[in-house]
Order: structure tokens, then C-alpha cells, then sequence
């Protein structure tokens, strides 16, 4: 089985730790822990101030950058916190590649919360995406954001993926996930490539997004493949995480889509879903099995 999530380039708490102090004394390093790891970047927390992330693969390099240009000038005006930038690290011969500092975003993962925290949830997430979407796109380019270049929503490309995803399933035992997925791209039906329209995040997903205290969203993170693109890709979330009766708060103020939008954005939400049930199969992240496994029923119920 394929892993993309294994890192070309691993980066320890120690050699994080003597990369930033080298490059930013200013930071007196009292606490250092290790955050997470995604597909794309090593993640460290200093002193619960500040979250380092360090890439772990080349094509993470060119997706931090564009953080770098777009978030100092976007941070602060959206609903949601997002980080912003702050330490700017350069590469050396300790380490090959570019890294970033921001101010911490507060908040914690998702867990299954209640009804009434969903609710508020979806609420928050439609003011966020209305003001992301009708960002100015003229502006987002002038901040280097391009239009999309992986075809993050082409179904009949990302269609062999999933589908490769969904065979693994059925070897690592998940006989009921793989069988909903079957029957779901089974009866999708033809969706052409979309147009670039808005502003989009590019990336929203359960390891993507914070909650506070209360078990509300409160935090976007991981900006690197925000792109000019069809809303869909960030719709897919709505679908992944929140179950019908959270979905029509989110309607009532983001406004309605077209039934292609939102056949898009369920296979959007499917195709992460399996992605990130893989993962955490591979990894015995059992809070995320469980999490991806609730989405999945929410992404293909009508």
C-alpha cells in the first residue's frame, strides 16, 4: 500500500529546536513539544505560544511559501482565526528547506460533540466561508494565490485514487466503509471539472480545523492549498463533519447551492474521508477511525 503521509525529510524535536534558536534568539525556548505530523509538515509547539511548521517533502516547500505571502495580509479579517506568519525561517545546511513560525491558534481537534455544538458550529463555518468566497480574487492573486493546479475537484481523476483507497479498505477489513463508498461513486454519475470562481482554503478537513472549549469551530489552519477554485472543495467539510439537521444553519446564512456544487462537495468530503481513514488505519490513530467512519455516513446521507 502507497503512504504518502511518510515524511522524505523528518525533522526531530532536537533539530528543531537548535534551528530556532540559531535563527531566532529572541525566542527563549522553555517548552518544546511535538504537535503532529501531516502529510506535508512536521508540527512543533514552543512555549504554547508559537507553532513551528517544518516540511517534510519538497512540494511543501512551494505550499508554505504561499502561506507566507497570502496570511500576514488576511490574518485577523475573517470570522475564524487563521495563523499568521511571524518567524521566517531559511534554509541551511542543517536543514534543506524553508520554515515558518506563526502565532498559535488556540483550540483542539475535533471530537464526536453534541447536536447543539454541531449546530453552532455549522453557523460559524457559513459566516467564515461567505467572507472567504466573496474575497476579491484580483486581490488574492496580487498575494500570489493561483488558480488551482492539482485537480483537487476533478472526479474523474481523483476517481481511481479513492477507488485505490477503497480496495485497500477491503484488505485492512473495513468491509462497511468500503461498501457505502462503492455504492455512493456508483451512483454519482457525471460531474465535469468546475470553473475557478472564489478565494478557497483548498484543504478543510478534520485535521484541519480547531474547536474551543465549548466544542464550537473556532480555527481554520493549514493554508497551503488555498487556491482560486470552486467553493465545493471547502463546501466538502460541511458534509464530512456536520450531520443533515447541522446543515440547514449553514444554508440559512451561507445561502443555497447548485445540486452540482453539492455532488461535488460530497465526493470532495468522501474522498478526503477515506484518505484520512487510511491514514489513521495506518497508524492506530483509533480517534480518527472513528471520526472518519461518522463522516462517511454524514458525507453520503441525503
Amino acid at each position: 500500500m502507497e503512504k504518502p503521509w511518510l515524511a522524505e525529510y523528518p525533522v526531530s524535536l532536537e533539530l528543531a529546536g537548535k534551528l530556532i534558536m540559531l535563527q531566532f534568539p529572541e525566542i527563549e525556548l522553555k517548552e518544546i513539544k511535538q504537535l503532529g505530523e501531516g502529510f506535508d509538515n512536521t508540527v512543533i509547539q514552543i512555549n504554547g505560544q508559537f507553532v513551528f511548521r517544518f516540511p517534510r517533502r519538497p512540494i511543501a516547500v512551494t505550499l508554505i511559501q504561499l502561506e507566507n505571502q497570502l496570511l500576514p495580509s488576511i490574518a485577523g479579517t475573517f470570522p475564524l482565526d487563521i495563523p499568521e506568519p511571524i518567524f521566517f525561517g531559511k534554509p541551511s545546511t542543517l536543514y534543506p528547506y524553508p520554515f515558518t513560525g506563526y502565532k498559535m491558534v488556540k483550540g483542539h481537534l475535533p471530537v464526536e460533540g453534541t447536536k447543539a455544538k454541531k449546530a453552532e458550529s455549522a453557523k460559524r463555518f457559513a459566516h467564515f466561508l461567505k467572507v472567504v468566497h466573496r474575497f476579491p480574487v484580483e486581490r488574492a492573486k496580487h498575494l500570489g494565490v493561483q488558480p488551482d493546479g492539482m485537480m483537487r475537484l476533478d472526479v474523474s481523476y481523483r476517481k481511481k485514487s479513492l477507488m485505490e483507497n477503497v480496495s485497500n479498505l477491503i484488505k485492512l477489513g473495513y468491509f462497511e466503509q468500503a461498501d457505502a463508498v462503492k455504492d455512493f461513486v456508483g451512483g454519482l454519475g457525471e460531474l465535469g471539472a468546475p470553473q475557478p470562481s472564489s478565494l478557497v482554503h483548498g484543504d478543510i478537513h478534520i485535521r484541519n480545523v480547531l474547536l474551543d472549549d465549548e466544542g464550537v469551530l473556532t480555527g481554520i489552519i493549514d493554508w497551503g492549498d488555498v487556491h482560486i477554485g470552486n467553493p465545493a472543495i471547502d463546501l466538502s467539510f460541511l458534509y464530512s463533519y456536520f450531520p443533515r439537521e447541522a446543515r440547514r444553519g449553514f444554508f440559512e446564512i451561507y445561502g443555497e447551492i447548485e445540486k452540482e456544487t453539492e455532488s461535488l462537495a460530497r465526493f470532495r468530503a468522501i474522498y478526503m474521508l477515506v484518505t484520512l481513514l487510511v491514514y489513521g488505519i495506518d497508524r492506530h490513530d483509533e480517534e480518527l477511525i472513528a471520526i472518519t467512519s461518522t463522516g462517511l455516513k454524514f458525507a453520503i446521507e441525503e
